[in-house]
């Protein structure tokens, strides 16, 4: 990502051939990017990130009885990130690396139906980001999704029920920065999950 954004940045003008910026993006007497220079930039960035991240991304995937739980990330805005967890038939998963983000989300909203997999859940990161360490595994027989060494999601896989899942952990404890909401995410989602898988 960072190299097709320095080979657009060049492309488009805003930085020379030694990755200077050029001298018409440049603020004056210093070495930032004046108010047209930002603008460039974001539409790059924004566009690459539209290139990218039209598609979910594979990250993991686990087999659980006769089912396939599969993990997928995508960008989501600007520099937010998303997963979902979707899930097949064992065997009917075909290892894809890139699943549609519009198919996941009509098949979401129950308006594909003849899609081949069910959705499970989604976690949304805003802002301040936990993004170290993502999986999911299994115990006993629930699927839990961790995320920065905190529990942010469980399924009882056996009722095919999710029982814990906040979508968006930083609008719903309404926090100011990533220490506050992990203290939120930590009474409200991780404590709860782990007394339940214990």
């Amino acid at each position: 990502m960072k190299k097709a954004e320095i080979k657009e940045s060049q492309d488009r003008g805003l930085l020379d051939g030694n990755l200077n910026i050029a001298k018409k993006y440049k603020k004056k007497a210093e070495n930032g990017l004046n108010q047209a220079g930002q603008d460039l930039y974001l539409n790059i960035k924004m566009n690459l990130l539209k290139t990218y991240f039209k598609d979910y991304l594979y990250q993991q995937h686990i087999n659980y009885k006769n089912e396939t739980y599969v993990l997928y990330f995508s960008m989501a805005g600007f520099d937010d990130t998303e997963w979902c967890i979707l899930k097949w038939k064992r065997g009917k998963w075909k290892n894809l690396e890139r699943i549609d983000k519009q198919l996941v989300e009509n098949v979401r909203n129950k308006k594909d139906e003849s899609a081949n997999f069910n959705f499970v859940c989604f976690n949304y990161d805003e802002g301040p980001k936990n993004i170290d360490g993502i999986k999911i595994f299994v115990k006993k027989h629930y699927l839990i999704m961790q995320r920065g060494g905190l529990y942010h999601s469980l399924i009882d896989l056996e009722r095919d029920k999710i029982l814990i899942n906040e979508e968006s952990p930083m609008h719903a404890s309404n926090s100011k920065n990533k220490t506050e909401m992990n203290i939120w995410i930590k009474k409200n989602l991780h404590d709860k999950i782990d007394k339940i898988i214990q």
